[in-house]
C-alpha cells in the first residue's frame, strides 16, 4: 500500500503533527507556514487530504488544484471556510473535529473576563512603560456577584457557565 500525501495546510498542534509524522502510512507535508498561492498552487496538487483550520480557504482555487484530494479535515468547529457543495461535487468527503479546541476555548474566554475584571492590561502597561505601580489604581473587580450573559449554550458556552458558576456568577 502506497503512502497517503497529508498536507497541513494551516498551524496545528505539535502534538497532532508529531502523530502524523510517526505514521509510517503517511507521508507529511507541513505547509501551513508557506504563502497561500504557492500552496494553491505546488502544494494541494500533491495531496490526498488536506488538514486546514480558519486561515486557508477551500474555494475554488483550492479545489481546482486538489487533484487528488480525497477528504478535507477542518480542525476546528465549524467549515465556514470549506466550499461543501463544492467537495461534494468532487467526491470530497468533508470532516471537522467540533470539540478538539472546546476546553481551550472555554479558558481563553476565562482568562479574558479575569483579565478584564482585574484590569491586568493596564496595570503591566503601567508597570512596564511608566515603571510605577500604584496597586490602589488597579484593584479591579471581582466576578462574584456579577451577571453573565452567555450567547449559544452548546460545547463552549455551557463550559463556560460551569466555570462562571465556580466564581460564583450571576449566569
Amino acid at each position: 500500500m502506497s503512502k497517503k500525501t497529508i498536507v497541513v495546510c494551516d498551524h496545528i498542534h505539535q502534538t497532532g503533527l508529531d502523530i502524523l509524522a510517526n505514521d509510517s502510512e503517511i507521508e507529511l507535508i507541513n505547509a501551513a507556514d508557506e504563502p497561500k498561492d504557492k500552496l494553491i498552487a505546488d502544494i494541494i496538487p500533491l495531496a490526498d487530504v488536506a488538514i486546514t483550520r480558519s486561515s486557508t480557504d477551500v474555494d475554488d482555487a483550492f479545489l481546482a488544484s486538489a487533484k487528488n484530494i480525497s477528504a478535507v479535515v477542518r480542525a476546528g468547529v465549524g467549515v465556514d471556510n470549506v466550499d461543501i457543495p463544492g467537495c461534494s461535487k468532487e467526491g470530497i468527503i468533508v470532516m471537522n473535529v467540533p470539540t478538539a479546541n472546546t476546553i481551550a476555548a472555554v479558558e481563553l474566554t476565562m482568562a479574558h473576563m479575569l483579565s478584564c475584571m482585574r484590569m491586568f492590561p493596564y496595570s503591566h502597561d503601567h508597570l512596564k512603560n511608566q515603571r510605577v505601580w500604584k496597586r490602589e489604581k488597579w484593584y479591579g473587580h471581582e466576578m462574584k456577584g456579577k451577571k453573565l450573559g452567555i450567547i449559544g449554550f452548546g460545547n463552549i458556552g455551557s463550559r463556560v457557565a460551569k466555570r462562571a458558576a465556580a466564581f460564583e456568577m450571576d449566569i
